[in-house]
């Protein structure tokens, strides 16, 4: 691999930007109703506008690889390069669809009526559950060959989203979780395998339901039914309850951080909002957005520096990395290559103390270098986007990396 040295200015002072904001990534006249970025690899990103488009390089480039307008892209949660996607527009086209390799090529999987949404537990394997508009819930459990109703006391089949998650860590404790144009609803294999209501009012509209992980602790909600109850809900107990967290008019999307302390959430007419505590409060962060109208929110699990949002006019990311300002050449370090496969090479003028911290905020190893090179392995991490954090007498700095 060719060398490639990436020059750090070290500060003589920390000196933090808060001018993170919202850049445009592309797409200015089409309205996103899905994103999806790829669990382990966040240069691989997928937009549903006008058509299906595909970017290997993390928004430079983009390539069109289905002409249908999916409103919805799911991973396979154990082989993410098995992806699926939910086309329905109320037209023969219908279904739900699937690419066997990286989103190149789709092709159907099953026609399906009005399908709004997918969910796929991690295990056991084979189970695929959908939500439909005026039909209510499909299930499969050999990997989407056969499909078959579970409406059992489902009191509104106009299904908007779903979640699934475990009860109990165990095969035979899943639970769905539904929201649609009537409220909350839960389907528990661990209890009594039927549909119970929530606490949630009947003309709720719920158009997206998240969590962090399988496990499902804690579950949030949009609600959107265009009254003073709109904004975000969250449920401690498996989506049994649930208790508003912020009031916020026509909610669009809700998107939980892995983690859960961090969520975020969109609108059709103000922006994005975010909490870092769970809920207690919440912020604006719209600075740098051009479109106040999102529709849908994005995130990598391996890359939770980057958020994605899809407007009524294009793609907006903002980068939460953002946050030294370099102004001076006193001392440099060099860090390459950068991306890796590997290994990296950090060069440093004096000793430097080194903490590398994961996309989570973790600290996952700490060195100090010489005044020649310093050799890291990082081989037994997984890939995704790793911070340097660089301390000396004069400053602090810090540089992203990627690991292929």
């Amino acid at each position: 691999m060719k060398k490639q040295i990436v020059s750090l200015t070290l500060i003589f002072l920390v000196i933090y930007s808060y001018s993170q904001q919202w850049t445009f990534l592309g797409f200015p006249d089409e309205q996103i109703n899905a994103i999806a970025v790829h669990p382990q690899n966040p240069n691989i990103i997928f937009v549903s506008g006008n058509n299906l488009y595909k970017s290997s390089d993390g928004g430079i480039n983009w390539d069109t690889v289905s002409f249908y307008s999916f409103n919805s892209i799911i991973f396979q949660p154990t082989n993410p390069d098995t992806i699926y996607a939910t086309f329905g527009m109320g037209s023969f086209s219908d279904g739900i669809y699937k690419s066997s390799d990286g989103g190149n090529n789709w092709n159907i999987l099953e026609w399906m009526n009005c399908v709004t949404s997918l969910t796929i537990p991690t295990s056991p394997q084979g189970i695929l559950v959908a939500g439909t508009k005026g039909f209510g819930v499909y299930q499969s459990t050999d990997y989407g060959n056969t499909w078959a109703l579970i409406n059992d006391s489902l009191d509104n089949l106009n299904v908007l989203s779903l979640k699934c998650i475990n009860f109990v860590d165990c095969d035979s404790g899943l639970t769905y979780i539904v929201g649609t144009k009537g409220g909350i609803f839960y389907y528990s294999q661990f209890l009594e395998p039927y549909w119970h209501n929530t606490n949630t009012a009947t003309n709720a509209s719920v158009p997206a339901i998240s969590s962090s992980n399988n496990v499902g602790y804690p579950l949030w909600a949009a609600i959107d039914g265009g009254s003073w109850s709109d904004g975000m809900y969250k449920s401690t107990d498996f989506g049994g309850t649930w208790t508003v967290s912020e009031y916020w008019p026509f909610i669009t999307d809700i998107l939980v951080n892995p983690n859960p302390n961090t969520v975020y959430a969109a609108d059709s007419s103000y922006g994005v909002k975010r909490t870092i505590n769970g809920g207690a409060s919440w912020e604006t962060i719209n600075s740098g957005l051009g479109d106040s109208v999102v529709y849908c929110l994005a995130q990598s699990r391996s890359d939770t520096t980057h958020l994605y949002a899809g407007t009524s006019s294009g793609v907006y990311v903002i980068d939460f990395s953002i946050g030294i300002l370099e102004i001076s050449n006193e001392n440099n370090i060099a860090v390459y290559p950068n991306p890796t496969n590997d290994k990296i090479e950090i060069e440093s003028p004096k000793k430097t103390n080194i903490e590398i911290i994961n996309a989570r905020g973790q600290i996952i190893e700490k060195l100090k270098t010489s005044n020649i090179k310093t050799k890291v392995d990082l081989t037994k991490y997984s890939s995704g986007v790793y911070i340097i954090k660089a301390k000396t007498d004069n400053g602090i700095i810090v540089k992203k990396i990627i690991k292929k």
